[in-house]
């Protein structure tokens, strides 16, 4: 089934550009101050929940594009990362854990490009969602908790480790067996 040609230019693509400026707001917020950031926590997290409204308006309104599906998830991997990244120059996550998550973040979108480029789109896995809302809700704890040292958020940031690299191999594994959409009605990937 193909879908109709959307404007590159709508509301939903207008989401996810919106999405992405708020990346450097929120570097800025957690690092100008050593200690937790309510402001940078509440930005990402506004930023995070706009991620779902864009795909809802891509899919409602047919307004599905290529550039859509492909800055979709470039977006959140900015979002992810900066904000991780913000969060371990203030001292308050190891930068190991910034490294394991960009090292997925690499190699999940070298193993698309690959795909891509032999005319298949490997889209969403339920792995790579659910690795998505942990990160997401790991990285508001990390912004907003008063000790990022407390046992709970340790355990959180650990299962967040975990879920990537799980949600890695998960990318991998569809990849080798062939479970990937030949159709290009795949529109949002995490």
């Amino acid at each position: 089934m193909k879908r109709a040609a959307a404007p590159v230019v709508n509301p939903a693509n207008a989401l996810t550009l919106a999405r992405a400026l708020t990346a450097p707001f929120i570097v800025w917020l957690a690092v100008r101050t050593d200690g937790p950031s309510a402001g940078a926590a509440a930005l990402f997290a506004v930023a995070a929940a706009s991620d779902a409204l864009d795909g809802y308006v891509a899919r409602s309104r047919n307004l599905v594009t290529d550039l859509g599906t492909l800055l979709d998830p470039f977006v959140d991997k900015l979002l992810i990362c900066s904000a991780l990244t913000a969060v371990a120059v203030t001292g308050r996550v190891g930068f190991w854990v910034v490294l394991t998550v960009i090292a997925r973040e690499v190699g999940v979108t070298w193993m698309r490009s690959m795909a891509r480029q032999h005319g298949v789109l490997l889209g969403a896995l339920p792995m790579g969602k659910a690795k998505m809302g942990l990160q997401c809700v790991t990285v508001v704890v990390l912004l907003a908790a008063p000790s990022t040292g407390a046992t709970w958020v340790e355990i959180l940031v650990l299962a967040m480790v975990a879920a990537t690299l799980a949600s890695w191999v998960d990318y991998a594994q569809a990849l080798r067996r062939g479970d990937v959409a030949l159709d290009a009605d795949v529109t949002r990937v995490s």
